[in-house]
């Protein structure tokens, strides 16, 4: 199992859908009231934005369009790993790519989708 410090950040990289409508699906997912393109809930932060490392070809997730980052807060572990779980499972539903890029990927479904996209 991971370590408590190594849940405090997750990178969630999201294809196939513009920043607005990636807000839409993590607070549908989340339950969390929208703030802009920011989320809280459970003392869990999610913010959305377009991926600076972004570039047209996207081929490799990291280069992706949109980013959500999520930070842990105060929030436990238990509750992080649910709400990444929800906001992949979500996207995966809605027929969008998406991969978690964090310590604890062994914990998400499908390993944070990373085999979903491996060539």
């Amino acid at each position: 199992m991971t370590s408590p410090e190594h849940y405090d950040y997750c990178g969630l990289y999201l294809r196939g859908l513009s920043e607005d409508a990636a807000v839409e699906l993590a607070a549908h997912a989340t339950g969390a009231p929208r703030d802009g393109s920011l989320l809280h809930i459970d003392g869990i932060d999610i913010e959305i934005l377009r991926n600076p490392d972004f570039t047209h070809d996207a081929a490799d997730f990291p280069t992706w369009p949109v980013k959500i980052e999520i930070e842990k807060g105060h929030a436990t572990t238990r509750q992080v790993v649910a709400a990444v779980s929800e906001i992949l499972t979500s996207a995966w539903q809605a027929g969008y790519d998406a991969v978690a890029a964090c310590d604890y990927e062994d914990e998400l479904p499908e390993q944070g989708g990373y085999p979903r996209y491996r060539n």
